[in-house]
């Protein structure tokens, strides 16, 4: 080597001058050197503390300042970070966090409030916070004291403007001008009304001696009034103050027409309708009536209740839960609009009126989300209608408009608007060319794609497929917002405010409104989830593209000067915040995991194959973390339904994963990783799996890169029934990993949904399992399904586990298949681990499972001596 690097600089330095000889001189040298430098790494278990996970939070209002979450195996810390210069701040488990004008707020573990200046940099600390809320100019802390609890008023620099010491509860009014504060001052409690323009001035609206503390205030949308409460086991009171009249107007349980067997719930919240003239609260049956049952008790199972044992004694029949009020102040008028027969329920829209139902209209039946009827209550005059049914579908099926006149509803391939004041049902979707269903083999009724909401003047607005249409409350007329069919491309709007934001209050949604004159933020995802981005919906000028790329996109977020942020990912590309405006270019602010180009890495090939049935399917193939082309590997196939919407997910290595599965993990140990997607036979799911899987699996041995005889399976949840029902039909895997799987429908079908506390017949016939029928009705399907009866044909050596507190498969499930395989003298070893659910919560557990899914396919797959725990 010496001769022939002395032979190459003899011939050029023969033609060249004394400069050119250093500079050959320095790149022979130092290329090697470089070169060295440029290798990568393999990564090992040792180097799994090197990533963490990071999520962006929020950008401030002059878009110039990004905050951002990194979570670590043991801790996080919270960033903020300038998008043009190199300034940083960190908090160690900062939380609470807050841009307001020009300043950064959060609150880290020592009870510590950081104030930060984000023009000068200073940095205030308030200390002994329990709790603090931001405003515009000023922060309120709850703090820790010797005297008392106490409540402090800040300025954003830090400056003390008040202090109330004995502070029980406390509300700042939404446009920020008072704070009511309840304080107990010796044998007196008082309810405060603070002027934050005059702060040192306060005005006491209630004052008592016996009746105990004031206790949730809440004011109304408008900040003209507050309402609280106080609470006692033998009388309870209801307030209200109208902060224009100076008035206090009260109300008492030991009222004529208050429930004599009811209190109020002192931990429930009040709510002040829009008019201001009705005050929303809870009651609840008084303690003493609570059934008090012995542990040693009969139970008694009555086919015919509604409810199976473990959800009646909860609430008794409905006795115990909470029911939904009406107290009107000026009127005195008290109105009670749910109970024991129609126990759920809530005001909507105005507040003028209120739905309820029954979700035990119709058991016993087999619905998770049962069928029901709902009635609309007039609050004026207390009268109630039948408004549906036998109503299907969960609360997303029953959205209220914020405008009060319209309750949308979907039924039959259609959206439904049931006019309030007229009391009429008009459907209006008919128009529309494209169907609104999305057809779910997990199912029995139809879903729409969606109603996000309304706009302010009254139209409706729908999804199908792809696009967003507008549509009359009569149904007519009907606009396409957008034009993603023709690209692919399907667009939803993300909500910007809390107005387009839907709410939710015991079961009934209000739906969200837009105003079209301002511009819509769409969300934009390609049907095969290959390209994401976002777009602008421009009144009069159609749509923009914010970003549409070839990566992840989530997360986006934007400042009140018009900038943009979102996180972006893709299987070798580490998170990183992207920030930019529209039609500028938008830079990386922040990358996650810089090591990360250190080491050698997976890549990705999306294969396509068909199934029986002529389906064309995708699957993910994740290669071997420094593939060598002239080597053969072995593979591990993960099940679980439809995986290629993962395509762009960058996946961390560590050993923490509740399931025990890692792509990272195993493509750097030398894998080959396939995430095959499946498609559903109704009551063929077990074979339907099988089809999908062997032929992914023949597609990528039709590629030639892996060794046959070398290929392991693994699935969690269905995931885990799927790889136990398939090698009990075929031999083509070396080795399985099956957790919390289902392993007999029959017996699944007859225990109780610890979750829910119904039957599990609903998870049988509606959910993953497919079969649509009782087993009573055909008794077949559920047999050949269920692997635990196939168990004879096991060839495979198969690892189980679950925990033993799994409250949505029984860990009954896995013990049925390994007394089977045990009986029939098969490979096979059940991990059971004890105070664990449906994965693995424990640091520790989670770190064992991993380690020993990961033995096993070492074993199996390479070679690698069996550990000493098999």
């Amino acid at each position: 080597m010496k001769a022939l690097f002395y032979s190459i600089g003899r011939t050029f330095l023969d033609r060249c001058r004394p400069s050119c000889f250093l500079f050959l001189f320095f790149a022979l040298v130092s290329c090697p050197l470089m070169g060295q430098g440029l290798q990568k790494k393999a990564v090992t278990r040792e180097d799994y503390p090197l990533w963490h996970y990071m999520d962006a939070e929020a950008i401030s209002d002059d878009g110039n300042w990004i905050s951002y979450r990194n979570y670590y195996d043991a801790t996080d810390s919270l960033f903020v970070k300038h998008r043009k210069s190199a300034k940083l701040y960190s908090f160690a488990k900062g939380k609470d966090m807050a841009f307001i004008a020009n300043h950064f707020v959060c609150q880290t573990p020592d009870s510590i409030v950081h104030i930060v200046s984000l023009k000068n940099g200073v940095e205030r600390k308030l200390r002994n916070v329990k709790a603090f809320t931001v405003f515009k100019t000023f922060i309120v802390a709850s703090e820790y004291s010797k005297i008392g609890n106490l409540l402090s008023v800040y300025t954003l620099d830090g400056v003390l403007l008040r202090t109330d010491t004995d502070v029980e509860s406390f509300s700042v009014s939404p446009d920020t001008k008072f704070i009511a504060v309840a304080v107990k001052r010796e044998n007196t409690y008082q309810e405060l009304l603070v002027n934050m323009e005059d702060i040192k001035k306060q005005k006491i609206i209630a004052e008592s001696e016996k009746r105990g503390p004031f206790l949730n205030p809440s004011w109304s949308e408008d900040s003209k009034a507050i309402a609280f409460m106080n609470y006692n086991e033998k009388e309870s009171n209801l307030f209200y103050y109208n902060l224009a009249e100076k008035r206090l107007v009260t109300y008492s349980t030991n009222a004529i027409d208050f429930p004599k067997t009811m209190n109020l719930i002192p931990s429930r919240k009040l709510t002040i309708s829009k008019n201001n003239k009705r005050v929303f609260f809870k009651i609840k049956q008084r303690k003493e009536l609570d059934i008090v049952r012995k542990e040693n008790d009969v139970q008694v199972w009555n086919a015919a209740d509604k409810n199976i044992y473990p959800s009646h004694i909860v609430t008794e029949g409905y006795s115990k839960n909470p029911k939904q009020v009406m107290w009107e102040p000026y009127t005195g008028r008290f109105l009670q609009f749910t109970d024991s027969i129609q126990p759920y329920g809530a005001s909507a829209g105005d507040e003028s009126f209120a739905l309820t139902f029954n979700p035990k209209d119709y058991e016993p039946q087999s619905k998770s989300v049962p069928d029901k009827d709902v009635y609309i209550k007039n609050l004026d005059t207390g009268q109630s209608k039948i408004m549906l049914r036998r109503h299907v579908g969960g609360e997303f099926n029953l959205l209220v408009s914020r405008n009060v006149k319209y309750i949308s509803y979907f039924k039959d391939g259609h959206w439904y608007v049931y006019d309030v004041a007229q009391g009429s049902h008009t459907i209006i979707s008919s128009n529309l060319p494209y169907t609104l269903s999305v057809q779910s083999l997990t199912e029995k009724e139809e879903n729409g794609y969606g109603n996000p909401g309304w706009t302010v003047e009254g139209e409706c607005l729908l999804y199908d497929q792809f696009d967003i249409w507008k549509v009359q409350s009569d149904g007519s007329n009907p606009v396409r917002l957008t034009q993603g069919r023709e690209q692919g491309i399907i667009f939803r709007i993300v909500a910007q405010s809390k107005a387009q934001t839907p709410t939710i209050a015991d079961r009934i949604f209000t739906n969200a409104e837009f105003d079209l004159k301002n511009s819509l933020l769409l969300s934009a995802r390609a049907v095969d989830y290959s390209f994401n981005g976002f777009y602008l919906l421009k009144p009069g000028k159609g749509m923009t593209k914010i970003c549409y790329v070839n990566k992840s996109v989530t997360g986006i977020m934007k400042s009140e000067r018009g900038n943009y942020a979102w996180v972006e990912e893709d299987v070798d590309q580490p998170r990183r915040i992207m920030v930019g405006k529209v039609g500028g270019k938008f830079t990386a602010v922040v990358e996650s995991n810089k090591q990360h180009k250190e080491f050698h890495w997976t890549k990705l090939q999306v294969i396509h194959y068909k199934n029986l049935k002529g389906e064309s399917l995708q699957g993910l193939l994740y290669y071997p973390s420094g593939y060598d082309k002239n080597k053969r590997y072995p593979m591990i196939v993960h099940l679980y339904e439809k995986q290629s919407y993962q395509r762009h997910s960058y996946v961390n290595p560590t050993m923490i994963n509740e399931d025990g599965f890692n792509i990272s993990n195993l493509t750097a140990k030398g894998y080959f990783v396939l995430l095959p997607d499946i498609t559903y036979e109704v009551g063929n799911v077990g074979f339907s799996a099988l089809e999908c899987v062997e032929a992914a699996v023949k597609e990528v041995k039709n590629l030639a890169l892996i060794e046959d005889a070398k290929i392991g399976l693994i699935g969690h949840s269905f995931g885990g029934s799927e790889t136990d029902f398939i090698i009990t039909q075929s031999n083509l895997f070396a080795c399985a990993v099956a957790g919390s799987a289902t392993t007999n429908y029959l017996s699944s079908y007859l225990s109780v949904s610890q979750i829910l506390q119904i039957p599990n017949f609903f998870k049988m016939e509606y959910g993953q399992a497919r079969m649509k029928l009782s087993p009573y009705e055909n008794m077949e399907w559920y047999l050949k399904n269920s692997p635990v009866i196939h168990a004879a044909n096991v060839n495979t050596p198969l690892l189980s586990w679950t925990g033993l507190n799994d409250p949505q498969v029984e860990p009954r499930q896995s013990f049925e298949f390994y007394m089977a395989l045990r009986r029939l003298g098969k490979i096979h070893i059940l991990l059971a681990y004890p105070n664990e659910g449906h994965g693995m919560e424990k640091k520790e557990n989670a770190i064992d499972l991993t380690t020993k899914i990961e033995e096993w396919f070492d074993h199996y797959l390479k070679g690698k001596k069996a550990p000493i725990w098999k």
